[in-house]
């Protein structure tokens, strides 16, 4: 390859526009908004379900610790995603 070649004859692809990329990324922040909502719900309701399940003894047999650790790791995950969206997509 000659010291001549230029960015866009490496790149395989062309640059989105802004025009096409903002909405995108407005599209991404109001997903992340609505599965963080979705996972806070998740996780009161899950509690809720512990404290019943502690509260009432019968703590060594339920699902309510699976709830509130799934929700969590839902949370994480949709807050990776999108700040890897963040990285990929340009702005």
């Amino acid at each position: 390859m000659s010291a001549a070649v230029t960015l866009e004859s490496v790149l395989a692809y062309k640059q989105m526009p802004p025009d096409v990329i903002r909405p995108l990324m407005q599209l991404v922040d109001w997903l992340l908004w609505c599965v963080l909502l979705f996972c806070l719900a998740w996780m009161i309701l899950a509690a809720g379900r512990a404290w019943y399940a502690f509260r009432g003894g019968d703590w060594a047999a339920n699902e309510a610790t699976h709830g509130v650790v799934m929700s969590l790791l839902g949370a994480i995950m949709a807050t990776s995603a999108s700040g890897i969206a963040l990285a990929l997509l340009p702005t």
